[in-house]
């Protein structure tokens, strides 16, 4: 099964425009996520989408094919699509270009998830929350998941909600034995024609309303598989993210 991982980056951020030609310890941030995915075994080759001769440059430097997208593509799945339709592949992992702190050991057990489970069509990455300040942040999406790891729904509010526990307070601490809030990593992966289907179909109210595209699919009805991942990841939304994210690549090393 052939696996390739796309890089969509858009140059237009409406909170950081330029965002994937920032400067993250001396490299482009689309450079260190071009890093992570090529290290993923699973992966057989990293291509960034994007609509920007720069951040195209910048990923054929970091090793990565730099494939030409149409610049209004509505989502990043849409720009992932666009790749797919002139680069074959079984499994397409579209991870986000703002993640530089992503564990490619994550992107195989994501890819995984298609050899062993056939009549998975769509899958994406999520971890326990373990800071309860992120519950509130509308930045940090979360996810609650049936019995069987299938999504149920993502929301930038905080899910699930305590209401005995937290009542009319708030967010607060889970109370013992509560389900653990989980973090989504906005990674996913999609069989081909399943991304192609994605891309055929219209914009849900969810989708409009969160502003989460992963709503689309489960307003059409589609299951989307919920894999644990290992580490978590911190993204780039705002500049003020950067120095952040540099301090953590370090301690990295």
């Amino acid at each position: 099964m052939r696996v390739v991982a796309v890089i969509p980056a858009r140059y237009g951020s409406s909170r950081f425009p330029g965002k994937p030609l920032a400067p993250v310890l001396g490299r482009p941030l689309v450079a260190w996520v071009v890093d992570a995915a090529r290290r993923a075994a699973r992966v057989a080759e990293v291509l960034v989408a994007t609509d920007h001769d720069g951040i195209a440059a910048a990923a054929r430097e970091a090793g990565a094919r730099a494939v030409m997208t149409p610049p209004d593509c509505p989502s990043g799945t849409d720009r992932v699509a666009a790749v797919a339709r002139t680069v074959a592949a079984d499994v397409y992992v579209n991870l986000q270009g703002d993640e530089p702190l992503l564990d490619p050991r994550d992107v195989d057990a994501l890819a995984r998830v298609f050899d062993h489970e056939p009549d998975t069509r769509m899958a994406t990455l999520s971890r326990p929350l373990a800071d309860p300040s992120e519950l509130a942040r509308p930045d940090v999406v979360k996810v609650v998941c049936d019995g069987s790891g299938h999504a149920l729904y993502f929301s930038r509010a905080p899910i699930p909600y305590f209401r005995d526990a937290w009542g009319l307070a708030g967010p607060g601490p889970v109370p013992p034995g509560g389900v653990a809030p989980r973090k989504h990593l906005g990674v996913y992966a999609y069989r081909r024609d399943a991304l192609l289907a994605f891309a055929r179909l219209p914009e849900g109210q969810l989708e409009a309303a969160e502003r989460l595209e992963q709503l689309r699919a489960l307003e059409a009805g589609w299951r989307i598989r919920v894999v644990p991942a290992r580490t978590d990841s911190v993204g780039v939304d705002r500049p003020g993210d950067v120095a952040r994210v540099e301090a953590l690549l370090r301690a990295r090393g």
